[in-house]
């Protein structure tokens, strides 16, 4: 903190340095105007500064929290931190207003009146964890856990091992659900079919050139921070270019060297051509030629490189560049210099996101950006797409003899809808409830996730989770009374993230592992509690301890049980830094090049699978015998992946890319024979999207984006964002609006087969023809005060900014009333980016 006294030291020696020279100077530079430190405003005392960890979103950065009074009153970056690097966004900075918001829930609440009345009354613990724990011991006793289903959001780290791999499989249910298929479960089963564990990040630090496809990485990336500021660093410190394709100018288009308006869903088109260009015009020579030994181009394994080469070139030569100019409105000439420049800047790293792959084309989009990536040879290496690298942490895992999963086939959505839809397809859970066939759970419990607000036909949501007959018992989770939580049966209140523990795993952008924790800064408001320790309250009821009784003690075993903080001071160590990673350690580029030892694949219970040449532990695979192993082969047996050991490449056996999820080889599988056996075309393939097909010439398309100073659905109750962002208007090109009779700010109707909304128009040349993006965040019915005008049912009237909401009334509208939860055909991804709609002025 740069307070008075420290400035007028550096006055000081500013003035001294004219007449003493640099000497003088470099003692001011060793005068910390800032640090991980901060003062009272009112006292001028230095505050208590917690190391600690962000939750605003996914990307979880470490975060130093400062508590006055007893309250959390500032958040900031961790600059010991080597993935954030002591940046911290507005969103993370916003964090501050999560444990003093006036409408968070207190205490447990039970309805009283019909569902979703708003009538509830305060009950204990006690009362609602009997109430719980008797439902659920019933079901576990009747031999049903499966109608206990578990429905979750942004549940990461050590809160997921806890609730899903000690609670969960020890009760027995396996009717999980998730959020990944309205989040990146479409990028991440598209990675897990060509280069095995699914995520990506991007080294910023060392490339030389960035393609950009859908991905509004200065504002709303995954891994956020971390990457977004060694980006800006990258760009303006080495002049390093950017190329972005987006249908609308975001913010990172805008900071781009140059932005490339594309048509929605067209991406693979361009992607496609630029394979073209790069096998036609022999630029994968050189780094390429030499990757393509590591992956799969043919259906034979055992293919040369130049029958690979030629295998490409055959395939790609139908794509080219003018072919995708016509599809996706982006020139032939521009196709061709940004493939060219891609190829030969070495290193170079493309990015995607949710814009290039939230189409019905979106596995093959990514696949085809994966391919894009290996052909020029910027796969896992410095300045490339790399693998992802993140802490291994050891911890408790519960009872040892666990019973087998049972589950309700309700997660995965309707039958045929996707072909592999490896993380589920969890926007379609209460459509699958309301269907039937498949089975409905009598307890549905929700964490970290609104249904209502997340997925898309919010109408049908809210109608599905209101009957009774449909969802007998509903719990929710949640520090918040927001959408779904209104609708529930039991409210269980929890702390906020400041209030809470964790240990912490989010991947590094500098491939070191960074390990770090969460701890709570303040004690829990109220009588919240945090859902870790509940988990274990309701074990214990229900008969069934879990071997640690809080989140704290699981966080505490996990720092001695894990060698490398155990070897540092464990726990206590934790709590007073927050942050540590190895510093002898180099990052971790090219792991597929690693080669296998021996004495690792000729064990008694190795074979080698001749038709992948994979080998693999068929013990593990929880086969009887080798005999077993070769005539089941690796390809055909459930969960085989899990065994893999090695990939055979010539007459040397490597780390290769290993297998998560699907029995692919250790190939990067450009040619997918798993795909091809499921009926999908095994290099990546154009596919149009259905619906742009049909469109009519008044017809526009509809896509949604994140905002830099708004999270998801979860941070609208954060005064100072809300304040910031708030409402969030259509963007229109000014072509598309004038044939409508639309001005700017203009009340518009936004009309899909799902349904119908109103909202304000901006009309900006920002956006692309054929297009209209409404953001999401916005338009809360529910979620407190500052995100709706709405007061919670044990909100309180202690936070002076309420008289001062100048923007009472004006939250926006919420997109999702109309989008269809609609998924890939090949991955169950939520296509947030396919709507077709009509306009029209109000």
């Amino acid at each position: 903190m740069l307070n008075r006294r420290i400035f007028l030291k550096l006055g000081a020696a500013s003035a001294a340095a004219g007449l003493s020279g640099v000497a003088v100077m470099s003692k001011a530079a060793d005068m910390h105007a800032w640090g991980n430190k901060d003062f009272s405003r009112k006292t001028g005392r230095e505050r208590k500064a917690v190391p600690s960890a962000c939750y605003q979103c996914v990307t979880r950065c470490p975060n130093i929290t400062y508590v006055e009074d007893g309250r959390v009153v500032k958040i900031e970056g961790q600059i010991n931190s080597i993935r954030s690097e002591g940046v911290m966004c507005a969103k993370g900075q916003g964090g501050v207003n999560q444990p003093n918001d006036p409408d968070r829930i207190l205490y447990p609440l039970k309805r009283v009146g019909a569902r979703g009345e708003g009538k509830w009354k305060r009950i204990s613990w006690d009362e609602a964890l009997n109430e719980v724990a008797t439902r659920l011991k019933k079901l576990k006793d009747e031999g049903t856990p499966e109608k206990f289903m578990f429905h979750y959001g942004r549940m990461k780290s050590s809160t997921s091992k806890m609730v899903k791999s000690a609670f969960l499989h020890t009760y027995g249910t396996g009717t999980i659900g998730n959020h990944t298929s309205i989040c990146e479960g479409g990028k991440w089963t598209a990675q897990e079919f060509t280069w095995g564990g699914h995520y990506d990040t991007w080294d910023f630090d060392n490339t030389r050139f960035i393609l950009n496809f859908g991905s509004n990485a200065l504002e709303a990336g995954t891994n956020h921070i971390p990457t977004a500021h060694r980006l800006i660093r990258a760009m303006v410190d080495r002049n390093v270019r950017m190329v972005s394709f987006d249908v609308r100018l975001s913010n990172t288009a805008a900071k781009s060297s140059q932005w490339v308006p594309i048509k929605p869903g067209t991406d693979l088109a361009v992607v496609l051509a630029m394979c073209n260009v790069v096998m036609s015009e022999d630029l994968y020579q050189g780094e390429g030629e030499a990757f393509l030994k590591y992956c799969k181009a043919t259906r034979n394994n055992d293919a040369t490189i130049d029958e690979k080469v030629a295998a490409l070139k055959k395939h790609f030569s139908q794509y080219t560049p003018e072919w995708a100019a016509k599809i996706s409105g982006v020139s032939a000439d521009i196709i061709r210099r940004v493939a060219r420049e891609f190829a030969t800047a070495h290193p170079a790293v493309v990015i995607s996101y949710r814009g290039a792959v939230a189409h019905y084309n979106g596995n093959d989009t990514e696949r085809a950006i994966q391919t894009l990536a290996a052909i020029t040879g910027n796969i896992d290496n410095p300045g490339g797409r790399c693998k992802a690298v993140g802490p291994k942490w050891k911890y408790p895992k519960g009872p040892k003899h666990k019973p087998k999963a049972r589950k309700l086939a309700i997660v995965d959505g309707p039958k045929g809808a996707a072909i592999s839809p490896n993380h589920h397809m969890s926007h379609n859970v209460l459509k699958m409830i309301k269907d039937g066939s498949a089975g409905r759970p009598d307890v549905y419990m929700v964490y970290k996730y609104t249904p209502v607000y997340a997925n898309g036909e919010v109408q049908e949501n809210i109608d599905v989770l209101k009957d009774e007959s449909l969802i007998p018992f509903y719990v929710n989770i949640n520090p918040f009374y927001d959408e779904s939580a209104a609708l529930a049966d039991l409210i269980l209140p929890e702390p906020t993230y400041p209030e809470r523990w964790d240990w912490e795993d989010m991947v590094s952008p500098v491939q070191i592992p960074e390990f770090y924790i969460r701890q709570a800064a303040v004690k829990p408001m109220g009588e919240t509690r945090d859902f870790g320790d509940v988990v274990c309250d309701l074990a214990e009821r229900m008969g069934m301890p879990l071997g640690f009784r809080s989140k704290e003690e699981f966080v505490r075993l996990s720092c001695e049980m894990t060698p490398e903080i155990k070897a540092v001071g464990g726990f206590e160590y934790m709590k007073k830094y927050g942050v540590y990673h190895d510093p002898k350690a180099s990052p971790i580029y090219f792991s597929y090049m690693r080669e296998i030892p021996a004495s690792k694949y000729r064990k008694d219970t190795v074979v080698l699978d001749k038709e992948t040449g994979v080998y693999w532990d068929w013990k593990k695979a929880h086969l009887h015998s080798a005999e077993e192993a070769r005539q089941k082969g690796y390809a055909h047996t459930k969960k085989a992946y899990k065994a893999y050991v090695g990939q055979r490449i010539g007459n040397k056996v490597y780390s290769g890319f290993k297998p998560d999820k699907v029995n692919k080889s250790g190939y990067l599988e450009i040619y997918s024979n798993l795909l091809e056996d499921k009926g999908v075309a095994p290099l990546p393939t154009w596919t149009a999207i259905p619906e742009h097909e049909k469109m009519g010439e008044d017809d526009l398309i509809m896509t949604t984006y994140k905002v830099a100073t708004q999270i998801h659905s979860r941070s609208a109750n954060c005064k100072y964002l809300s304040e910031l962002y708030h409402k969030n208007p259509a963007w229109i090109n000014p072509v598309e609006a004038a044939k409508r009779g639309i001005k700017d700010g203009d009340r518009i109707t936004v009309k899909s087969v799902v349904g119908e909304i109103e909202t304000e128009a901006k009309v900006t040349p920002a956006i692309n023809l054929g297009v209209i993006a409404i953001s999401h965040h916005c338009g809360h019915w529910q979620y407190g005060r500052y995100a709706s005008d709405k007061k919670g049912p044990t909100g309180q009237d202690n936070d002076p900014d309420l008289d001062r909401i100048w923007w009472k009334g004006d939250h926006g509208k919420h997109p999702n009333w109309i989008i269809a939860n609609a998924p890939d055909p090949v991955n169950g991804q939520m296509r947030w980016m396919d709507t077709v709609v009509k306009v029209n002025k109000a």
